[in-house]
């Protein structure tokens, strides 16, 4: 098997890392490179003036890099999240900040919050730098707000819709709006939860097999502290076990909350393993469960696993379960929406600890992740058989259950996925190499895993990625020392290779690979990724390539010599060509979705859907779009527009 890696340059290009939790080791490194030594700046400058000087173009001002020196950076506001900032820094510094948003071939573009702060810790001359103010000292204790009286009165004028009344020393909430107000003063850095201790007659004292690690001792005591709080340490860190202690420590009936019937299989398996609680002391409910058949019941304690969840609209009832007692569990305390307020809004007071501290502890291992481009789905394939080793535990994910019965029915592999009635976690567990859906992505913890592959996922999400590669991490027999591998199309990681960030971000190595592709193809495609499409050589590029192709006969021709229909093709990929030109081949007739992967010689929708920005041809008007007998479909009609 030929695996060649990407050259050092492409590499970079594809090296975003942001390091929420090494965000301590971000400012001395700043400080190192505005404190170089003469010797190794003027040797930095020497190759800066050399690179300049190799582009006829460039006109380099010397006297300009001792400011570039002193401050490698750039930090502006954020114009769509407020209390957020952008950190703009050069690729060639290894420096990992917050979250990665966005990059150029030059530039990694992080954003700056304080949810960042709470979850890993931010040097107080970071904070300044980036122009953090002091959070309103407000606490809202019931139903009444608390502080003194400058931030009464900005709290009065900024949150007035939701509160009632106020006096001198206090203002009286909505109590139909408490909730949002929290989420607000969240969203504005104040953590407004007050102190409210475990009740002394709630306490019992059941057995465990397990004793707590210090760090885990730490969080038992805030919780004790104030009794809801969101714990948001690592994958394979021990969150699950912190809840298990809760529930051996405080008075039954405990409600245990997941987002699929596989965790929940899981969760009961641990809870009977490790703890002597009964059947009825305990219930454990996917969230969907919980909202329609248990929220009337009233519960000594609620846990929530993977919290970050919470904020969706469907799951957000889950916060008016009755309870006393509240723990969220999430390794990834993150939204792709950016409602991040409402996931420490519906848990408590916020306990992290940065991915570094674990690995100091020797918790978290270094596992890599490998990254194969190939040509095409069947390419995966045969990489995907290459790389399966009946000797080692293997978990294969496909979002797509057409696509994973496809690898389960030509490897003879068991398939786990949302339809899959029973014994989930026993079929995994028994079964040397697995074949499952994105139930298998969250909290999953096997020992003895030692290998994932990806084939199908959820397009971009960093979330996704994260969880499905820290499931690693959860291998206690191989030490969280296994391997990673990702078999992406050209198209898919041109599309989805910001899945990757999620995996750097934490300080793990990428590598690229590939399998019949070019190293000058991946480089130019990315290229013109960054850039954006080059209208003018496209265009000419498609009007050669129509030129060279046999001319197109019947209607399809006339469509073809309408004017500026050669200029939209132009502006498509050769993918979207391709599908418009069936679809102008018979123009005016309806094609399903389902049926389009084999007349474009795909394999299935995933590469379709890749390939093929519908949406985006939609809004140009190039395409039609319904649904027939419960299908998508499209069509065109060209000609009728035409006349």
């Amino acid at each position: 098997m030929e695996a060649s890696q990407v050259s050092v340059e492409s590499l970079a290009v594809e090296r975003l890392k942001y390091l929420v939790d090494e965000i301590k080791k971000a400012l001395p490194q700043l400080d190192e490179l505005t404190n170089l030594s003469d010797e190794v700046r003027q040797q930095i400058q020497k190759q800066i003036a050399d690179y300049a000087l190799s582009i006829r173009t460039t006109k380099l001002k010397p006297e300009e890099l001792e400011s570039f020196f002193k401050k490698p950076y750039v930090i502006l506001p954020s114009p769509k999240r407020e209390q957020t900032w952008h950190l703009i820094v050069p690729k060639f510094l290894d420096i990992q900040m917050g979250w990665l948003e966005s990059e150029t071939p030059s530039y990694n573009i992080f954003l700056i919050n304080r949810y960042v702060e709470w979850v890993g810790g931010l040097p107080e001359e970071v904070k300044r730098q980036l122009g953090f103010k002091p959070a309103l000292d407000l606490k809202l204790e019931g139903e009444e707000l608390v502080g003194g009286p400058r931030a009464l009165d900005e709290a009065w004028q900024r949150y007035r819709p939701l509160l009632k009344a106020r006096d001198q020393k206090r203002i009286l909430v909505n109590p139909r709006r408490s909730f949002e107000l929290i989420a607000s003063l969240v969203k504005d850095g104040v953590l407004p939860f007050v102190p409210k201790p475990i009740e002394s007659n709630d306490l019992v004292d059941r057995h465990t097999d397990f004793e707590l690690r210090p760090y885990q001792k730490d969080a038992w005591k805030i919780f004790s502290q104030y009794s809801n709080v969101g714990v948001f340490y690592p994958a394979s860190t021990g969150k699950t076990f912190l809840a298990l202690y809760l529930m051996t420590h405080i008075k039954p009936p405990h409600l245990v909350v997941v987002p699929t019937r596989l965790l929940q299989e899981q969760w009961e398996e641990r809870v009977e393993a490790h703890t002597d609680l009964k059947p009825e002391e305990y219930r454990v409910a996917t969230y969907h469960t919980a909202i329609k058949k248990l929220a009337d019941r009233e519960w000594s304690s609620l846990i929530i696993d993977e919290v970050h969840h919470l904020p969706a609209d469907q799951f957000s009832k889950l916060s008016f379960i009755k309870r006393k007692y509240t723990m969220g569990l999430s390794a990834s305390p993150q939204r792709e929406d950016g409602r991040e307020e409402y996931i420490f809004a519906l848990s408590g007071f916020p306990i992290g600890l940065g991915w570094d501290h674990f690995k100091q502890l020797g918790l978290i291992k270094s596992p890599v992740c490998h990254v194969w481009i190939v040509k095409n789905f069947e390419a995966k394939l045969a990489h995907l058989k290459a790389l399966m080793d009946p000797n080692v535990k293997t978990l294969i994910f496909s979002d797509s259950i057409e696509i994973g019965k496809t690898i389960a029915k030509r490897f003879d592999l068991p398939h786990v996925y949302g339809e899959t009635k029973s014994e989930r976690l026993e079929t995994i567990e028994e079964s040397p190499i697995s074949v499952v859906s994105r139930v298998a992505d969250e909290g999953i913890s096997l020992p003895t895993v030692g290998k994932i592959i990806e084939v199908n996922w959820l397009y971009g999400s960093r979330r996704q990625e994260l969880q499905r590669f820290t499931r690693l991490l959860h291998g206690f027999e191989t030490k969280g020392e296994g391997e990673h591998h990702i078999l992406m199309t050209i198209e898919e990681y041109l599309h989805d290779r910001k899945r990757l960030f999620s995996v750097m971000d934490k300080g793990f190595k990428i590598e690229i690979h590939r399998e019949g592709v070019t190293e000058r193809t991946i480089e130019r495609r990315l290229t013109e990724s960054y850039i954006g499409p080059r209208r003018i050589r496209k265009i000419e590029e498609t009007k050669e390539s129509l030129a060279q192709a046999p001319a197109p006969t019947g209607p399809v021709a006339d469509i073809l010599r309408l004017p500026g229909v050669q200029k939209i093709m132009g502006l498509l990929s050769k993918s979207e060509q391709k599908f418009w030109q069936l679809l102008l081949q018979n123009d005016g007739e309806w094609f399903r979705r389902d049926k389009l992967p084999l007349l474009l010689g795909y394999a299935g929708d995933g590469g379709l859907r890749h390939a093929i920005d519908f949406n985006r041809m939609e809004e140009k008007g190039l395409i039609e779009i319904t649904k027939i007998e419960g299908k998508l479909a499209y069509r065109t009609n060209m000609r009728a527009r035409a006349s």
